[in-house]
């Protein structure tokens, strides 16, 4: 499997300058931090960037509730934090098929 940088490796036409500029440019930085999958993909020569290093945390935060509304969300959270199952839970379990039949 290539690495993120041999997989980016046509796009860098875009950038300006040497290979060693390219390498060490905030721009160059933020593309890799806009297409990393996790951390270890970033090149510590990028985490001097702090806008980069901020884009690459919030491209990878793992958000349970992301994709509820947040009326959903907050409702999700609290009936975690109480230890019982949200709305969302309950429909998907009353409306699963178990032995062929619908509850």
């Amino acid at each position: 499997m290539p690495t993120l940088f041999e997989s980016i490796q046509p796009t860098l036409g875009v950038f300006e300058g040497s290979d060693h500029e390219i390498a060490h440019s905030q721009e160059f930085c933020k593309f890799i931090a806009a297409h990393a999958t996790s951390e270890s993909d970033f090149p510590a020569e990028c985490k001097k960037y702090k806008d980069a290093v901020a884009l690459l945390k919030r491209h990878n935060s793992n958000n349970p509730y992301a994709g509820m509304s947040p009326g959903d969300a907050v409702d999700a959270m609290r009936a975690k934090s109480e230890g019982r199952m949200n709305s969302a839970q309950i429909k998907r379990r009353m409306t699963t098929r178990k032995n062929g039949r619908t509850y």
